[in-house]
C-alpha cells in the first residue's frame, strides 16, 4: 500500500491517480509531494529530514544515476535514485 495525500489508496505498481515519480521532474521545477511508497521505514526517514506528504519543494539539481538534490526551505537534500522512484509529485 502506498500513502496518498490524496486518501486514494494505490496498488504495488504505485499507480496513484495524478501524480508523478519525483524522478521524472526537471531541474528548476517546484512539486508538492502527494504519495510516498516504500513503507514506513522510508515515511519516517524522509520524514526526519523534514520531507513529507504535503511539502513542497524545487529539484535544485541532477545528478543522473545517482539521484538528485533537491530545495526543501532552507535545507538542501541528496535523494538516491531509488527515493526518487518512491516519492511521487505534482507540479506546484
Amino acid at each position: 500500500m502506498i500513502a496518498s495525500a490524496t486518501g486514494l489508496a494505490a496498488n504495488h505498481q504505485g499507480a496513484v491517480q495524478g501524480g508523478f515519480p519525483l524522478a521524472m521532474a526537471s531541474t528548476g521545477e517546484q512539486v508538492r509531494v502527494v504519495a510516498l511508497s516504500g513503507g514506513d521505514a522510508l515515511e519516517k526517514r524522509l520524514a526526519a529530514m523534514g520531507l513529507g506528504l504535503g511539502s513542497e519543494f524545487a529539484l535544485a539539481q541532477r545528478e543522473g544515476a545517482a539521484g538528485a538534490v533537491i530545495s526543501l526551505a532552507s535545507t538542501r537534500l541528496a535523494l538516491s535514485l531509488g527515493m526518487l522512484h518512491r516519492i511521487r509529485v505534482v507540479k506546484v
